[in-house]
């Protein structure tokens, strides 16, 4: 059962822990939020041993507040505090917009957030004031745990075009019809610094151009799965008319998205449509939960048809097993996350439940023909990849 404090915590909307120490160890009680454990952990010791509220400063706009009382600690965020400062006002928000994405925290006003802060400590019986929490921001601590995040959020101005990792990254998600790689892919495509300046007439005229462009260059993706010209065009055609009626950033950037998810969802049911019910589920499932290890025999008990009957049939229609297609799938999703992230091979293979690295490059290097390290120095080596070369589906 949650306590008052980690209901709390749970009903904010930016990532939060609760970290107890005893004897050296430090257990975890809560957690909400993609920020990484040992991220946390490092996060605390920086704080001093004693009892108070403390500030970790990540940048000139981010923060996390921690909360230490006897062996318990909590730290909520980070989270974004927007002064509205006038210098490098408009470029400082568009930074904000998608630092708060890729941390899926939230932007806060002062009062909110000294409110936030006031609220919590009440919560905890931390007496704390107004003067209080100035002095922990005058004197807040410099955490550098989240460098890696900050230093890659940056609309870069010298860029040009779309990096063609990325671009092959949002084709290879809109032909298999996955729109969670479609926003992993295009949140790390905006962090890459590769939107170039594309328009001297202000940044929301280049971003409509690079919008277009994006579009454009992934919709091929859909024709090669099978998406009929007429159609792919009339599409491309709405969806310029889309975005060029939006005059805020943020509506077209978030229009943009939308956008390649809905070329995915026409991809998706193109497949799906020569797929039977019970197959479709299958399909589907692994797909959009690559790390997955659903067995058939549980497969079986959720559709109640016997093991025998879904492996064939999905054989018949898919083209392969369903153990191949499990294993294609967790492949794909490495190709993307070599391509497009930071992850170490060993951390993919965790993230995709390999048994170990080695493994993970072995099945890489059988399907893919080359290893993920090397993948990763010469990405040029995975450009023919394409997982329908391993299936057999007809699209009319």
């Amino acid at each position: 059962m949650m306590t008052l404090e980690q209901m709390y915590m749970s009903s904010l909307s930016s990532p939060s822990i609760e970290l107890q120490t005893c004897n050296k160890k430090i257990n975890i009680k809560f957690k909400k939020g993609t920020i990484l454990t040992n991220s946390y952990i490092s996060m605390l010791k920086l704080i001093p041993k004693h009892d108070g509220f403390f500030v970790l400063c990540h940048s000139q706009t981010l923060f996390t507040f921690c909360f230490k009382k006897k062996d318990v600690t909590y730290l909520i965020g980070p989270e974004i505090i927007n002064n509205n400062q006038k210098s490098e006002h408009i470029n400082l928000n568009y930074k904000i917009i998608y630092l708060s994405k890729i941390l899926s925290t939230v932007i806060l006003d002062k009062i909110q957030c000294y409110q936030q802060i006031r609220f919590f400590a009440k919560l905890i019986k931390l007496n704390l004031d107004n003067d209080d929490i100035d002095i922990s921001f005058n004197h807040a601590i410099t955490s550098t745990q989240l460098d890696d995040t900050i230093n890659t959020v940056n609309i870069n101005k010298d860029g040009v075009h779309i990096s063609y990792v990325y671009e092959r990254a949002l084709k290879s998600a809109v032909m298999l019809g996955d729109s969670s790689a479609i926003h992993s892919t295009f949140m790390r495509l905006i962090n890459s610094g590769r939107i170039g300046i594309l328009s001297n007439k202000g940044e929301i005229r280049s971003i409509k151009n690079w919008g277009i462009i994006c579009v454009s260059v992934t919709l091929r993706a859909a024709i090669n799965a099978g998406m009929d010209y007429d159609q792919a065009y009339s599409l491309n055609d709405q969806y310029v008319i889309t975005i060029e009626s939006l005059s805020v950033f943020d509506d077209v950037m978030h229009k943009i998205e939308d956008i390649l998810k809905d070329m995915a969802f026409h991809v998706q049911n193109l497949k799906n449509f020569h797929l039977s019910k019970n197959i479709r589920h299958i399909y589907q499932l692994i797909i959009n939960s690559p790390e997955t290890n659903i067995t058939v025999p549980e497969l079986s008990n959720q559709l109640g048809l016997s093991e025998h009957y879904i492996s064939t049939i999905f054989k018949q229609e898919v083209g392969i097993s369903i153990s191949r297609f499990k294993i294609i799938i967790k492949i794909n999703r490495a190709v993307q996350l070599v391509s497009t992230t930071n992850l170490s091979v060993s951390e993919i293979a965790a993230k995709l439940n390999f048994s170990d690295q080695a493994h993970l490059s072995r099945t890489f290097k059988s399907l893919v023909g080359t290893t993920p390290s090397a993948a990763r120095k010469k990405p040029h080596f995975i450009d023919d990849w394409n997982i329908y070369d391993f299936l057999n589906i007809n699209v009319g």
